[in-house]
């Protein structure tokens, strides 16, 4: 063998073992451990961190997730979720997309500090991933309308039909209360009567919801500009409908 030859299968012994060692030393591609998530696959950009709010307020940032889909959530000091919101992204799975959503809930009786936690699931086992925190500090400030009931995110409604209540304090005393679907579609609407401001007072109805599937809803109530007609003071909370 010349000398020549001996130097080509050593130089050839020698590649080898460098791709080898680059696919993790075994040379099995397929076995190798998948890449982790990349950092910032969830941001939350707004409000800033301790900021002053009231509600209803809005939470926007970005997203880069399986589906686009997340959720948001609001926790009071202890933990308990009192908002929660499936949020769609404008795109994701590899591609970044932005994101922005509605929090209404009941306002505390003084300012507290409440968390917003937005997070993905896994594609792989629906456990919770990417998980991103924010502080910011609730205002006790009462809007015109607020919906008690349904919760927010929380009410998982089993039964045929679902109770709206709250308080309002708007012209004349009359709010419009919707039944809105997923997609933002009104299913069902009621014009609902209490006292007239600057008074504030209690307002109730309920929908049928029996015939719908199941699935995501939202109630939202809101009053009529007396000025333009337009639509003012809006609270939608969401709710889930069981099987």
């Amino acid at each position: 063998m010349t000398l020549r030859y001996r130097r080509l299968i050593w130089m050839s012994v020698a590649a080898g073992a460098l791709v080898l060692s680059a696919c993790g030393g075994d040379g099995d591609v397929d076995d190798a451990t998948p890449s982790p998530a990349p950092s910032g696959a969830i941001t939350i950009d707004a409000p800033e961190n301790d900021a002053q709010v009231s509600v209803p307020f809005e939470v926007s940032g970005e997203a880069n997730v399986f589906e686009a889909a997340l959720v948001l959530q609001a926790l009071d000091p202890g933990g308990a979720v009192l908002c929660e919101q499936q949020v769609q992204a404008t795109s994701g799975t590899g591609t970044p997309g932005t994101w922005s959503a509605t929090l209404a809930f009941p306002p505390p009786a003084s300012e507290r500090e409440v968390t917003l936690r937005a997070f993905s699931r896994s594609a792989k086992d629906g456990s919770e991933e990417n998980v991103v925190t924010r502080p910011v500090r609730v205002r006790p400030d009462l809007p015109a309308i607020v919906v008690e009931a349904p919760r927010c995110g929380v009410t998982t409604i089993a039964q045929s039909v679902v109770t709206a209540s709250g308080t309002a304090s708007v012209f004349e005393g009359s709010l419009q209360v919707e039944l809105r679907d997923a997609t933002g579609t009104v299913v069902a609407t009621k014009t609902v009567q209490t006292v007239g401001a600057p008074e504030r007072g209690d307002w109730a109805t309920a929908f049928d919801v029996g015939p719908l599937p199941a699935g995501q809803y939202e109630v939202a109530a809101y009053s009529i500009s007396a000025k333009d007609g337009s639509v003012e003071n809006e609270f939608a909370v969401p709710f889930f409908k069981a099987q």
